[in-house]
């Protein structure tokens, strides 16, 4: 049995007039090819993509520089998309629902008896006919570390209709507060 690697194809001649015979497969050549065009077209992709990319403005919030700031503010640039127009003055945009909207209340406007509180306003823009609940998280400081929460809920509010809640801290740990879920139902 011969060695399929010493025949004349797979191996230069002795004589050097006749040129070395390599096989033509076609599929090697088609495949040369194609790997061009797919790399062209990955050079043309990957450019239009950085262009892109550095013509498009980035979203304020992914990019912040506010990091570290004293208060912990639960607002993004998202709320500016949404329509609040409906609102009282003073209310702010809840971030996962338009038709929602609250108001953190002045220390003036209510008191604490017994232990550390907040009194946050809401108000839904729709009907809220079988629950209204919320929850809100208190911190241990403006780092927003997250030591407990309080909950509240009304078994219907009219759309428009403020509901106000006082959350408290049975800790007295809080040094600052944040919405942690609104629902209307």
């Amino acid at each position: 049995m011969e060695d399929s690697f010493s025949n004349q194809i797979n191996n230069a001649p002795d004589d050097e007039s006749t040129p070395y015979v390599t096989p033509a497969d076609p599929r090697a050549s088609l495949a040369r090819k194609l790997a061009l065009i797919f790399v062209s077209v990955s050079l043309v992709l990957a450019g239009v993509t950085s262009v892109s990319l550095l013509n498009s403005e980035g979203d304020d919030y992914a990019f912040s520089s506010d990091f570290g700031t004293d208060t912990f503010d639960d607002t993004t640039a998202d709320e500016d998309l949404w329509d609040a127009s409906w609102a009282p003055a003073g209310f702010t945009s809840w971030v996962d629902d338009s038709s929602l909207a609250y108001r953190y209340s002045e220390l003036n406007e209510y008191e604490c008896t017994d232990y550390n509180c907040v009194e946050i306003s809401f108000v839904s823009q729709y009907d809220c006919p079988s629950n209204f609940y919320v929850a809100a998280n208190y911190l241990d400081g403006p780092d927003g570390t997250v030591i407990g929460y309080d909950n509240a809920s009304l078994p219907s509010v009219r759309g428009g209709q403020v509901a106000r809640f006082i959350f408290e801290d049975t800790s007295n740990t809080s040094l600052n507060w944040e919405i942690a879920e609104i629902n209307c139902y």
